[in-house]
């Protein structure tokens, strides 16, 4: 009888620490690889940013849940990159591959949509993003947010 009962508290024991283990979302290391707003599809994907082609052919920024970026149709010189967001303080950090030019050609924050700052020695851009924000600016370029990219090529 104790046995039987042993076995059950065990077994109860056992799926409250597997419940638990499923609230914390799974993330596996990867805190803060959270965006606010529409999921997209992708389940590898945290976030996606598309620049639509006018000019110049459309360039895509994805921000991968592992912390990685990549930048897709252009900007490929930025490659590879890393991610995180702060959801205390509602900032978007992108660290890009190092490029002499990343603090000049973003040296004047108001002309780049919600860009908070630039950190030239991380080569990293600093962005204002909640759930409602709808674009980012970067480069010169207005990229806009749930705006599907186009599948990649190659």
């Amino acid at each position: 009888m104790h046995s039987i009962t042993i076995k059950r508290l065990a077994a109860a024991a056992c799926f409250a620490a597997l419940a638990g283990c499923a609230g914390m979302g799974g993330k596996n290391g990867t805190n803060g690889m959270q965006m606010p707003g529409k999921a997209p599809a992708d389940a590898a994907v945290a976030a996606t940013w598309y620049n639509p082609p006018s000019e110049f052919p459309g360039i895509c920024l994805t921000q991968f849940k592992d912390g990685s970026l990549r930048f897709d149709g252009g900007f490929a010189f930025f490659n590879p990159g890393r991610w995180a967001y702060d959801a205390a303080t509602s900032e978007l950090r992108l660290q890009l591959a190092p490029t002499p030019s990343l603090e000049l050609a973003h040296a004047q924050t108001v002309l780049h949509k919600n860009l908070l700052r630039v950190e030239a020695a991380r080569n990293t851009l600093v962005y204002a993003v909640k759930a409602d924000t709808q674009a980012i600016g970067l480069g010169g370029f207005v990229f806009y947010r749930d705006t599907p990219c186009p599948a990649r090529r190659g």
